[in-house]
């Protein structure tokens, strides 16, 4: 890594079950985020923790220009393309406790994103 890297994800690096090695990891892994029409929000949300997380290449197969570059934006050391491989973000299921109030969708999406995006990185950290 180099020094700005160490500086930008210090508190990753911090944590007993990331460390260096799995920051490392999280640098060179590859992330599949396909944009499906039901739920684009949570899919972009998920996209950009991974950016911001330092997942070296995130591959958007349905990504707009508009799209790429905010998720560029997020992250500097994240490559986004849209042809490749890598192993797929899922989003986290609907909670059974979560309220069913209209205007929740953005809430949602953000709970779900973020969860996905969380599991997504602890496993690539941690193989």
């Amino acid at each position: 890594m180099r020094d700005e890297q160490v500086r930008r994800y210090s508190r990753h690096i911090r944590l007993p079950d990331i460390g260096g090695l799995g920051q490392t990891a999280l640098l060179v892994a590859t992330a599949k985020l396909p944009l499906r029409e039901s739920e684009p929000l949570a899919e972009l949300i998920a996209g950009s923790y991974l950016a911001a997380g330092g997942v070296g290449t995130l591959v958007v197969p349905n990504a707009t220009d508009a799209q790429r570059a905010e998720l560029a934006a997020h992250g500097p050391d994240s490559n986004i393309v849209t042809e490749g491989g890598g192993r797929e973000v899922v989003l986290a299921q609907r909670p059974a406790w979560w309220p069913s109030a209209a205007g929740d969708e953005v809430a949602l999406a953000f709970w779900r994103g973020s969860i996905a995006a969380t599991a997504w990185m602890a496993d690539a950290a941690t193989r």
